[in-house]
C-alpha cells in the first residue's frame, strides 16, 4: 500500500471501514465470494443448529480476515477477531483442543494489537516488511518441530481428538502469528504449511465424523490455503521492497570497514 487508509480520514470509524474494503484486487473478492457461495449451500442444505450458524459467521468473517491480511489492510484485525471467537467455539465443540489455543494466540499477537494500531499499522508498508535470514528461518523451523513434539504429548494427555494434526497447528500458527506482528514476510510461508495441515486436520476430522463442522471447515481451510498462496507470491508481502537480512547487513558492514 502506497498510503495507509487510515491517512484519508480523522477519527471516522465508520469512514476507515468502508475504505478498508474499497479497491480491493480481484483474487480477494473473488475467493471470499465464492468462498461465500460454498459456506451458504452447505448452512442450507445441512442441519441447521447453533454449531452451523456459528460455523457459517465464522468461516466468512475469517476468509474476510485472511483476504484483508494478503492485501495489507488493517481491517483483517476487526475480521480476525470476530471470526476467532466462533473458530473458538466450534474447535472446543470438536475437541481440537490445541486450534482454541492458536485462536487466542492469533487474537493477543495480531487481532488486538491490529485494533488499537489501526491508524499506523498499513503506513508506509512495504517499507516495513522484513524477510528471515537462512539461519534464522532454519531455527524457526527446528523450534517448530520441538514444539510439536511437546505440544502432541500434551494434547494426548488432555485427550485432544486429533493431537497429531492440532498440535502442529498450533506450533506452526503461534509462530506464524509472532512472524506476522513483526512484520516478517515469512510469516506467508508458515501459513501456508499450517493451512495444508488444517486441511488434513478439519479432512480427516470430517472422515471420522465426529463433528457437523468439519465439511465448512474443511471448505474454509482450502480457501485460506488459496489466500496463503496469493500472500506468499503476489501480494503486497511478497512484492515489498524488504530490508537484507542480518547476516547480508553484517557482511555489508564489515566490507565498508
Amino acid at each position: 500500500m502506497e498510503q495507509s487508509h487510515a491517512e484519508e480520514f480523522k477519527g471516522n470509524y465508520f469512514q476507515w471501514f468502508k475504505n478498508e474494503l474499497k479497491k480491493w484486487p480481484v483474487p480477494a473478492w473473488t475467493i471470499w465470494w465464492f468462498g461465500f457461495g460454498f459456506q451458504l449451500a452447505l448452512f442450507l442444505q445441512g442441519h441447521i443448529n447453533l454449531l452451523a450458524f456459528i460455523t457459517l459467521l465464522a468461516t466468512l468473517a475469517g476468509l474476510l480476515c485472511t483476504c484483508a491480511m494478503m492485501i495489507g489492510r488493517p481491517i483483517n484485525g476487526l475480521f480476525g477477531l470476530i471470526s476467532a471467537v466462533g473458530f473458538i467455539y466450534v474447535n472446543y465443540s470438536a475437541g481440537h483442543f490445541a486450534s482454541v489455543l492458536d485462536q487466542f494466540v492469533f487474537v493477543a499477537l495480531i487481532d488486538i494489537p491490529l485494533m488499537i494500531s489501526w491508524r499506523s499499522w498499513g503506513q508506509n508498508f512495504k517499507s516495513k516488511v522484513r524477510t528471515l535470514s537462512t539461519q534464522g528461518f532454519v531455527i524457526t523451523v527446528v523450534s517448530i518441530l520441538i514444539a510439536w513434539g511437546v505440544l502432541y504429548e500434551l494434547y494426548v494427555l488432555l485427550k485432544d481428538t486429533n493431537p497429531v494434526w492440532d498440535s502442529l497447528v498450533l506450533a506452526i500458527g503461534a509462530t506464524a502469528s509472532l512472524l506476522c506482528t513483526l512484520h516478517f514476510s515469512n510469516t506467508y510461508t508458515l501459513w501456508l504449511a499450517e493451512d495444508v495441515v488444517n486441511v488434513i486436520l478439519w479432512f480427516t476430522a470430517n472422515m471420522a465424523g465426529y463433528t457437523q463442522a468439519a465439511l465448512p471447515m474443511l471448505v474454509s481451510t482450502i480457501l485460506y490455503t488459496a489466500t496463503a498462496v496469493y500472500g506468499k507470491f503476489f501480494s503486497v508481502w511478497a512484492k515489498a521492497e524488504q530490508p537484507k537480512p542480518l547476516e547480508q547487513e553484517q557482511a555489508v558492514a564489515s566490507q565498508k570497514n
